[in-house]
């Protein structure tokens, strides 16, 4: 061999690198995609209370607590859950129009 003889494991640290830069290279794409990707459950815009009622029969409360007053008020249960409170901020304006956050209770 020419030059400097390489110390036993040189080698084997070489290869590991390779193979972690190819897994990164890889790797790399997919954690961009899932990263940039829209959220499970993107608000829906709705025009109006009887369309947000097919999909949300009692309505959308922005907390649980807004929920809960609409039982105390005699109302049914709003939803109230993640997707409801992604709804209720995309909607509260033109559907909560006596702003107590429920949209089109029911």
């Amino acid at each position: 061999m020419r030059g400097h003889p390489r110390p036993a494991g040189v080698l084997g640290f070489t290869k590991a690198k390779s193979a972690l830069l190819a897994a990164t290279i890889v790797v790399s794409p997919l954690a961009v995609t899932a990263m940039t990707a829209a959220p499970a459950h993107a608000a829906k815009k709705y025009s109006n209370c009887d369309a947000l009622h097919r999909d949300f029969k009692y309505g959308v409360a922005r907390s649980k607590a807004a929920a809960q007053k609409q039982v105390r008020d005699g109302y049914h249960r709003p939803a109230y859950g993640d997707r409801a409170r992604a709804v209720y901020r995309t909607n509260n304006g033109p559907l909560d129009r006596d702003d107590d956050g429920t949209a089109c209770e029911a």
